[in-house]
């Protein structure tokens, strides 16, 4: 499963940057930013409830 929920996660922390998150995740920083426009967009913002899952946001977004 694609890691939606910990790039948002990753993406709340103060000084991360979309580097430093597509080395984490180790998924291209275009997809990075894909899935951060995206939950923006949709207005997805962290703290993320426990019911968020990875399939649910992948849904959402």
């Amino acid at each position: 499963m694609f890691p939606y929920r910990r790039i948002l996660e990753l993406h709340g922390e103060e000084e991360r940057s979309l580097r430093s998150i597509s080395a984490i995740t180790r998924h291209s920083r275009q997809k990075v930013t894909e899935v951060i426009r995206l939950a923006e967009k949709r207005g997805l913002k962290c703290p993320l409830d426990e019911d968020m899952t990875d399939p649910w946001i992948e849904d959402f977004l």
